[in-house]
């Protein structure tokens, strides 16, 4: 499906990712590590969801996926730019950050399918555990909030059309 100004709908879409994942409270309510890193690992998880709605609806004829895509690592490797990467540096991050998205996308992707079919969150939780807290489990509750707030998510966005998606930006819900 083509939308109108589609650049500005990406553009919208990512913003609200970033906001989300920028959001003060991730970092002093839930005590996430504020770095680099830990920025990438929440951009990751809010655009995983995105790409599992098209993935779960089985929409293969919208671009907005691969836009989407497409601007989110342009926007990494102007990050990195800004920081003072030079072009060697920044293409050896570049393909460490597809790696390591590609793999993020691919654990968060097991993980719903298990839950999916044997209504079992632990590998869910245990990925969030990886990535978004880097294992440290001192906080299980912290855990168990970022497993419900994915699934809320997700379910939020199957119910609604790609066009409907697309209207709200692919507005995310609060965490709860």
């Amino acid at each position: 499906m083509i939308f109108k100004n589609t650049e500005h709908t990406i553009r919208k879409i990512y913003q609200n990712i970033v906001e989300i994942s920028r959001s003060k409270f991730l970092y002093i309510d839930f005590g996430l590590d504020d770095s680099f890193e830990t920025r990438f690992d929440l951009i990751i998880f809010h655009a995983f969801m995105i790409f599992y709605f098209y993935k779960s609806k089985n929409i293969k004829n919208s671009s907005l996926s691969q836009m989407l895509f497409d601007h989110m690592f342009n926007d990494f490797e102007n990050n990195l730019r800004e920081m003072g990467f030079g072009d060697i540096a920044v293409n050896k991050k570049m393909k460490l950050f597809i790696r390591a998205f590609y793999g993020r996308l691919s654990q968060y992707s097991k993980s719903l399918d298990l839950l999916e079919k044997e209504d079992d969150k632990s590998l869910l939780e245990q990925t969030i555990l990886n990535n978004i807290f880097k294992g440290n489990s001192s906080n299980k509750k912290n855990v168990s909030m970022f497993a419900k707030y994915i699934i809320n998510n997700i379910k939020k966005f199957q119910s609604m059309s790609e066009k409907e998606n697309i209207d709200c930006n692919f507005e995310f819900i609060k965490f709860s």
